[in-house]
């Protein structure tokens, strides 16, 4: 067992003592290539060898988050892998997003236990950089499975991305970092017939545990439709979102807390 796993497991059965077995820092991180998202997660960003938690309710922003990382990865030549057992990854939006397809392993297992042996192949292999687990995938593992998954990846360098809804207990107690997506919200954009036209999209996230820099950061960023959206027009009427022009500026601050 790694000192990482050691450490996580004391924290959750003695929860009022101080651990001293302190892990060894993670050797690098990824950068999401989004400017505040990084200053928000600190200076290793989502760290190499570790589980990071995203976490949210559905169309939260989490997916955004994770194809960011899989582009960084494939675009430094890496392989990244893509566990999908509810048939979520969108082909054509993933490469938009800048992943390169010949370099991603997907995987859709039909069940539990298939899940269970895709997610302990790819991270005990160390062939891929970054493991994507999406869809059900926090809530059918237990316990010992995180431990060992941890441990795996941090023998092997492999990033362990995990989406969720958040209210996996011994996945938020494994993760090293763990960002919560708060959601999207609309962005419209003035038309000259006085319609709107949806122009894309504000993803908010805070850094809820991050065990390698300050947790309570937080960020938010735009993320835009391509042009053919432009068509999409609403005519004015009483019940029409107020307009929002221009690009929202991305805020990355700390909150009081």
């Amino acid at each position: 067992m790694s000192v990482a796993a050691l450490e996580t497991l004391l924290e959750r059965r003695f929860h009022a003592a101080t651990v001293h077995a302190k892990a060894a820092p993670p050797r690098g991180g990824w950068s999401t290539g989004i400017t505040d998202v990084d200053r928000a997660l600190g200076p290793i960003g989502v760290p190499h060898g570790r589980i990071t938690e995203l976490f949210g309710e559905t169309s939260s922003g989490r997916t955004t988050i994770a194809y960011a990382l899989l582009a960084a990865c494939t675009a430094r030549g890496d392989i990244g892998a893509y566990v999908d057992p509810d048939n979520a990854l969108f082909a054509p939006a993933a490469g938009s997003a800048g992943i390169d397809l010949k370099r991603l392993i997907v995987v859709r297992p039909s069940e539990a236990s298939s899940l269970r042996r895709a997610a302990d192949a790819l991270v005990r292999s160390g062939a891929c950089a970054v493991t994507v687990l999406d869809g059900c995938s926090a809530e059918v593992l237990q316990p010992h499975h995180y431990a060992r998954l941890a441990a795996q990846a941090e023998k092997n360098g492999t990033s362990l991305v995990v989406l969720s809804r958040g209210g996996c207990q011994s996945l938020a107690s494994f993760a090293s970092l763990r960002v919560h997506l708060r959601g999207l919200t609309p962005l419209w954009q003035a038309g000259s017939d006085g319609g709107v036209r949806l122009h894309g999209y504000r993803i908010a996230l805070d850094v809820a545990k991050s065990k390698f820099g300050a947790p309570g950061k937080s960020a938010s960023f735009d993320v835009h439709f391509p042009e053919v959206a432009g068509s999409w027009w609403v005519p004015a009427c009483a019940d029409a979102p107020a307009a929002i022009t221009g690009s929202a500026t991305d805020a990355c601050r700390e909150s009081s807390a």
